[in-house]
């Protein structure tokens, strides 16, 4: 029977599945498998595993794959009384770590052959990302990546749908760049990925975290669950290999700092790299890096000092990887730019900027170091996303509220939430006085983009938070096209030719 199920790249033997699942508790191990399903809908395939999802149980569908055509099982819990017992069955203990195990041997384990890096944290990981690939082109290898924003695997950019995919898409995206030359995979790797198990078999070269805050309560509870599962990042890494983890502790003396751990020819002391910022401008700082094998001054050509992190990030696990001073400088000074990360837009009365920051701490390390470079007003327009933590809605509007001289509080993606309702969340957040006197709420947020830009001076800047890259706002379960640049270039170019909207 032809499968339907997702056909491996190459045939897992009977002695590699033994591997990975064990023997099974009923059934003969088959002497081989080409294919896999962890979704009910596509089957027939030799092997189902069964997923506890935190949305659907595909426990439950079992006795439904089996009829339609599921070789074998591998699930969490013990067959049922009435299970065929010629039909083997696994038993495992993380049905998701087993299935990125086969997804990534099924592909011939294409991140043992390449240098693979992982990088996760609160903020700044697309930023991080794109600083080390650019640092890694500058060296002369074949740089592929995975990101929030898109994907270059192969050659070839596509935009991205989450931050990282499933173990198949990632399994084969490795097997992809690897056949095509490619020598280098950046991974850009959420929290409920490492949870997930989704990079499971991808034994990474190095290893980092930007920044721990507060995110995705809604997914880990509590903030300790949240940062000790961003910790696990570094029991990915391959003995011996780099992972950095952010000094939080001296953030106000104005150095960024990372600790370096797991180097197989650490003494098992602390080993921290630095960053000291000499002069900023909205064109980027100048900044003395202290790294593990070099001290230099480097131009970063982003603003802030959270790009100044982001940069001392990709610079030391380059570093730590054996990669040359020389390179390391200039895929930092050489690099562009990410879409949505600070994005500059030059209007007629003053710049504006797009920025992805959509949390407490986001807001708060771009915010904090464009204030002072701003010579008249500060003008901010954010919301917050619905069916996410709530929590964070009035520590946001507190965060804006520290640094904004104009407030302009508007719909983010509300999602099944009243736009209105989060709104007042986050208003709520924002002290009395300045609530009564600097803040505008409009829903829509594409006239609350034009009621800002209409209300900019000279010498005023403005930044539009937390969409950054994304092409489509979720309001009421339905998506519509909507980009923060693309809104903003169609309000200047009114402008431009003297219509005034809003």
């Amino acid at each position: 029977m032809e499968s339907r199920g997702r056909e491996l790249g190459s045939c897992l033997e009977e002695d590699q599945i033994l591997s990975i699942l064990g023997e099974p508790i009923c059934g003969d191990c088959p002497s081989s498998i080409s294919s896999l399903s962890s979704d009910d809908r596509r089957l027939p395939a030799d092997l189902f595993v069964a997923i506890r999802g935190t949305e659907f149980d595909a426990t439950q569908s079992i006795p439904d794959a089996i009829l339609r055509g599921a070789g074998g099982i591998v699930a969490e819990q013990a067959p049922t009384d009435s299970h065929d017992s010629k039909i083997p069955w696994w038993r495992v203990e993380d049905a998701r770590l087993s299935l990125a195990l086969l997804e990534q041997a099924g592909a011939g384990l294409p991140g043992e052959s390449l240098r693979v890096f992982g990088i996760t944290g609160t903020n700044g990981k697309t930023t991080t990302v794109r600083y080390l690939c650019s640092i890694l082109n500058v060296e002369g290898r074949s740089v592929g990546w995975m990101t929030t924003v898109d994907s270059c695997i192969a050659s070839q950019r596509t935009s991205s749908r989450v931050t990282t995919e499933s173990p198949a898409i990632i399994a084969d995206a490795l097997s992809r760049h690897l056949v095509a030359g490619g020598t280098d995979v950046v991974l850009e790797i959420s929290s409920h990925a490492i949870d997930q198990h989704r990079v499971a078999g991808v034994p990474l070269v190095g290893a980092a975290i930007t920044s721990l805050g507060r995110d995705h309560l809604d997914y880990h509870e509590t903030v300790e669950k949240y940062h000790r599962t961003k910790l696990k990042l570094g029991e990915l890494c391959r003995a011996g290999a780099p992972f950095l983890r952010p000094v939080t502790a001296a953030e106000t003396d104005g150095v960024a700092r990372f600790q370096v751990d797991g180097l197989s020819n650490s003494d098992g002391g602390i080993r921290e790299v630095t960053a000291t910022i000499r002069h900023a401008s909205f064109a980027g700082s100048i900044v003395q890096i202290q790294s593990l094998s070099f001290s230099a001054e480097v131009r970063v050509p982003q603003p802030g000092s959270h790009n100044v992190s982001n940069a001392l990030c990709a610079i030391a696990l380059a570093d730590a990887c054996g990669i040359s001073q020389e390179a390391i400088v200039a895929g930092i000074e050489n690099f562009p730019g990410v879409p949505g990360r600070l994005e500059l837009i030059n209007g007629a009365a003053g710049p504006i900027f797009i920025d992805f920051a959509h949390t407490p701490d986001a807001l708060d390390s771009v915010l904090g170091p464009i204030r002072p470079l701003v010579d008249g007003r500060l003008m901010v327009l954010f919301g917050c996303g619905g069916d996410r933590d709530p929590g964070k809605r009035p520590l946001m509007g507190a965060a804006v509220a520290k640094y904004a001289d104009r407030i302009f509080v508007t719909s983010d993606n509300p999602r099944s939430e009243s736009p209105s309702a989060i709104i007042e969340q986050v208003v709520h957040g924002i002290p009395e006085q300045k609530r009564t006197t600097s803040v505008e709420v409009e829903v829509d947020r594409r006239r609350a983009i034009s009621n800002a830009i209409n209300a900019l001076q000279s010498d005023d800047a403005l930044i539009i938070c937390g969409k950054g890259h994304e092409s489509s706002q979720e309001i009421a379960g339905q998506k519509t096209r909507f980009n923060d640049r693309e809104v903003v270039l169609e309000i200047l170019d009114h402008h431009q030719k003297g219509e005034l909207i809003g």
